[in-house]
């Protein structure tokens, strides 16, 4: 997990080689950004997506919070755009962008850490920000689809309700496979699955249970391990051998090649025992259905061009399995708002999740 500073009240600021500069600092929910008008004066992200004509002041929460665009304008001009000869507009333009692109930035470096590249990926979008900021985060690294599942806005708290319980069990034994003691790392392996198996049938309910394991290992004088996965279960001589070569496998994954003729060191062994998660059917292809009507309209800034431009704004509760938007377009809902940018396409699939993808290329 990568996190950065990125949120609705992270606030924007110029450093002393003038560049805008967004979080860590952040204005929190009390007194949150200027707009608001509980005391906040300092400019965050969602004072600059408000002044970029993203939100509906009279509608921002569900219309549960107003928001006042002037104050994020004074606030934008008075702690960005006067430093550096902006508008508050221009202001508003230069901190979004500058949040997507360390959203960006942060994707890109943990793709390379991990040995991995986004052809084919597809990001999906929750929180409050996340569809706000998605579609424009999925151009800068060159993926052309993002879902955004539905109560995508309290998607933290949905996910808290209905994860598995799990408990993790982390303990160093350090083992050498030239020297390799099997009866030692069996007893603690057996040790930690019963500790952990212990606290999740605590709270289980009598749910099915299942169990993984993993051996973070390098080779003898490297500074940083790798997670190798292991068998649930004592392991056997062949076990060890498997292990060692599955080691040499996920070092080249990483870093092309192994190191021949160096030994393989072990520092800690973990246990996870968790519930089994209710499987899921996927999504049913659904027929096309009658597109939705717009609520009103919204004049929107485009961060890739700068230009302003009308975006029609629809309600996700009038949207039904197989409808169809296009961008530039908006779909608001109480706990969030899903930018639909221009060349991309919206279509709701039969699990009500918004399916975006990019038709045409900016």
């Amino acid at each position: 997990m990568v996190e950065i500073g990125a949120g609705g009240g992270s606030m924007a600021q110029v450093d002393s080689m003038g560049r805008i500069q967004v979080g860590p600092e952040s204005a929190g929910a009390d007194p949150g950004p200027a707009c608001y008008g509980r005391g906040g004066t300092h400019p965050a992200v969602t004072d600059a997506n408000l002044a970029l004509g993203r939100y509906d002041p009279e509608l921002f929460a569900g219309g549960a919070l107003r928001l006042y665009p002037d104050q994020s304008r004074k606030a934008l001009a008075e702690h960005v755009g006067g430093k550096l000869a902006l508008s508050a507009d221009m202001a508003a333009l230069g901190v979004v962008e500058m949040v997507d692109e360390n959203m960006a930035n942060a994707a890109r470096v943990h793709a390379i850490e991990s040995a991995k590249n986004y052809e084919g990926r597809v990001v999906i979008a929750f929180g409050g920000g996340g569809p706000v900021h998605g579609y424009r985060v999925a151009e800068k690294i060159g993926v052309k689809r993002m879902l955004v599942p539905s109560g995508a806005g309290v998607g933290s708290a949905i996910g808290f309700l209905r994860a598995p319980v799990a408990y993790e069990v982390v303990k160093s034994l350090y083992q050498r496979f030239g020297s390799f003691d099997i009866g030692a790392v069996n007893s603690l392996l057996a040790a930690m699955s019963q500790e952990a198996a212990g606290v999740v049938a605590e709270g289980a309910f009598g749910a099915p249970i299942e169990e993984t394991r993993i051996a973070y290992m390098r080779y003898v004088g490297q500074g940083h391990e790798i997670a190798v996965p292991i068998p649930p279960r004592a392991l056997t001589a062949q076990d060890v051998r498997e292990i060692r070569a599955l080691y040499d496998a996920e070092y080249s994954r990483f870093y092309d090649r192994p190191v021949p003729g160096s030994d393989v060191e072990i520092l800690s062994f973990a246990v996870t025992v968790r519930t089994v998660e209710a499987h899921v059917e996927p999504a049913a292809a659904v027929a096309d259905a009658p597109g939705p009507k717009p609520v009103r309209v919204q004049m929107v800034r485009d961060t890739a061009t700068g230009e302003v431009s009308e975006w029609q704004v629809y309600d996700r509760e009038d949207m039904c399995p197989g409808a169809t938007v296009n961008g530039p377009a908006i779909i608001s809902e109480a706990e969030t708002s899903t930018l639909i940018g221009p060349g991309w396409v919206c279509r709701m699939d039969g699990l009500g999740y918004l399916d975006l993808t990019q038709e045409a290329a900016r």
